[in-house]
């Protein structure tokens, strides 16, 4: 401990020294600074902003009761699995307590949370899991199932990081593309009254989601800025009041409500600890499929926080990863229900334009809160399911939007294209038509969604098409030659096969030009010029290689007279204002050669 660090103990009370090592242990440790962000203008809370009281409970709020509309979920596994009403409610005050402090923990600046406004909520995706689970050992197997899933969840969490170069942006764009077509599917059956086996449209329930969706685009566009806050609250409550009006109520809401207690401290029961070996590929699946979700969740969430987003932060994506694992460990210590992160709170967020962390940590405890009020929860799941259509119908709109911003954020070569096309496809093709039915078991869950299955191809895709693709090329360019077409027509081919960004390509091209044309014209290489390019998904760097004196940029700007001067003089001048619009350049020599080596930042 460093002398700072004691004095600054000393003068703390025992109860905070105490406490320290705990605090260290959770808090993040000061690091490399991250690249500052630029906030967009739509955003009315920003990441780190203050939020007043009034604002704060309100947005808070709607997140939560947002997020406890999801215990729907866990419901119909309960009763697909036959559960008494007592286990039914001990799963439900479980789930609500693990992924409340999950999301305080998510929200957080801490070793383990994302530090972004991300949400936990009951993975719609684990049911098939849950309910096969339930079906051959009761809540105990479905409990040591999730306990497994969370722990193999801390050990992937490891490898995030690496996986950049698999995910690029256009494979997250697919994923979050491909996201909202999964919520099209229900958004739509909810808001026409398709539901269950009827296949007629309702047209009292789209009234119902009409008016919902209606009131939150309109409120989120037309409004004043501060009003925007309210968007999602202003159309669900007009929703919810016009279901009410028009009967739309499920059947035995009042006897179901009736049936259990105001307040109640959560019953938990512990796992089997005991596993199926059946299940096994499954629980597999889901904690690959976890990822890609965590993934295009945390994506989303930079892009609305950074005007200049570039690429995905992999240790946040992590941290992410690893809060999931623990609120599935916890989920499986008192047999709750497996949660992921929730893309309508992405939606919410953006609809709102408030993506302030203190938001997140207010709605995990108020969703924590909840697990006490037994009431209060069931009445959540009965939220008109119209109302629901409205609301996935907007994030359904936003995501889908998102991602092919995501998409088209870098250079499409014909690699690219039939990545993307044939990924979109793959995913489409399980909204499409009904093929979940003819996989194995234990492959349903990767066909289960256009998410799942058009991700997975995505990847494979990007692994497959990166084949023959050289990190490091290069070019011999001969005395003569013109050097901006020359240098325009090198970096915009290799750009369109590595994928790079556009506006870096852009800008690579002239300041690479200015260095070659300094060279040849001004007699500073003797002879041919190399030139070749280097890309890691992080950096693109430029490098001129010739037979001559190494450039030497002056410390100082040089008069404009030089350029009018000897030819020393001139190539110092250009010099100069080649490391001016270059992230970074360096002069000296390599291998016997001189060298100018550019780097932009990716």
């Amino acid at each position: 401990m460093t002398k700072g660090n004691s004095e600054a103990q000393a003068g703390r009370g025992p109860l905070a020294r105490a406490l320290e090592p705990l605090r260290r242990l959770v808090m993040q440790e000061p690091g490399i600074a991250p690249r500052p962000r630029r906030r967009p203008s739509s955003l009315v809370y920003g990441l780190e902003d203050k939020v007043p009281a009034g604002a704060l409970i309100a947005l808070s709020g709607q997140h939560a009761m947002l997020a406890l509309t999801f215990l729907i979920y866990p419901l119909v596994a309960a009763a697909e699995a036959g559960l008494s009403q007592g286990e039914t409610n001990a799963m439900l005050t479980a789930c609500a307590m693990c992924i409340g402090f999950a999301t305080m923990l998510q929200c957080a600046r801490s070793r383990f949370g994302s530090g972004y406004l991300a949400i936990h909520v009951p993975s719609p995706g684990a049911m098939p899991l849950a309910i096969q689970a339930l079906a051959l050992g009761g809540m105990g197997l479905m409990a040591a199932t999730t306990l497994l899933l969370g722990v193999s969840q801390l050990f992937v969490a490891r490898l995030v990081r690496p996986l950049r170069v698999v995910l690029p942006p256009e494979v997250c764009g697919v994923a979050v593309t491909m996201l909202g077509v999964s919520l099209a599917d229900p958004a739509l059956r909810r808001a026409l009254g398709l539901e269950g086996s009827n296949l007629t449209v309702e047209h009292v329930p789209l009234m119902v989601s009409l008016l919902t969706v209606s009131l939150i685009v309109g409120v989120a566009i037309f409004a004043p800025r501060r009003l925007k806050l309210f968007a999602v609250l202003t159309g669900a409550a007009a929703g919810w009041g016009l279901a009410a009006a028009l009967g739309l109520e499920r059947p035995g809401s009042e006897a179901l409500l009736a049936s259990v207690p105001l307040i109640a401290l959560p019953e938990l029961h512990l796992p089997a600890f005991a596993i199926a070996p059946t299940l096994l590929p499954l629980a597999a699946l889901m904690v690959m499929m976890n990822l890609v979700d965590v993934l295009s969740v945390t994506v989303s969430l930079e892009k609305m926080n950074d005007a200049d987003w570039r690429r995905a932060d992999m240790r946040a994506a992590g941290r992410a990863v690893t809060t999931c694992g623990i609120a599935n460990i916890l989920n499986g210590l008192t047999s709750g229900f497996q949660s992921g992160l929730s893309s309508s709170a992405v939606g919410l967020a953006f609809a709102t334009g408030a993506t302030a962390r203190v938001i997140g940590i207010l709605a995990g405890a108020f969703i924590f809160a909840t697990a006490f009020f037994p009431k209060a929860i069931v009445a959540l799941t009965l939220i008109p399911s119209p109302v629901i259509g409205g609301i996935l119908l907007y994030t359904t709109a936003y995501l889908l939007v998102a991602g092919m911003e995501l998409i088209l954020s870098r250079r499409l070569s014909e690699r690219r294209v039939f990545l993307v096309g044939l990924s979109i496809l793959a995913g489409l093709s399980v909204a499409l038509l009904p093929i979940k039915g003819q996989f194995p078991l234990w492959a349903q869950p990767l066909v289960s969604t256009p998410m799942s299955l058009g991700t997975c191809v995505a990847i494979l895709l990007n692994l497959l098409f990166r084949i023959g693709i050289s990190r490091e090329t290069g070019i011999t360019v001969r005395p003569g030659a013109d050097p901006f077409p020359t240098m325009r027509d090198f970096l915009e081919r290799q750009g369109d096969l590595w994928g790079a960004r556009r506006d870096v390509i852009a800008a690579a091209i002239p300041v690479g030009a200015q260095a070659l044309e300094v060279l040849l014209e001004h007699g500073i290489a003797a002879g041919d010029v190399e030139v070749r390019a280097r890309f890691d998904e992080t950096h693109l760097d430029v490098f001129l290689l010739y037979d001559g004196e190494p450039l030497v940029a002056p410390k100082e700007r040089p008069s404009p007279e030089a350029l009018l001067g000897e030819p020393a003089e001139v190539a110092a001048f250009c010099a100069y204002l080649i490391q001016r619009l270059s992230d970074r350049v360096t002069f000296g020599q390599t291998g016997g050669r001189s060298r100018i080596a550019l780097r932009f930042d990716h």
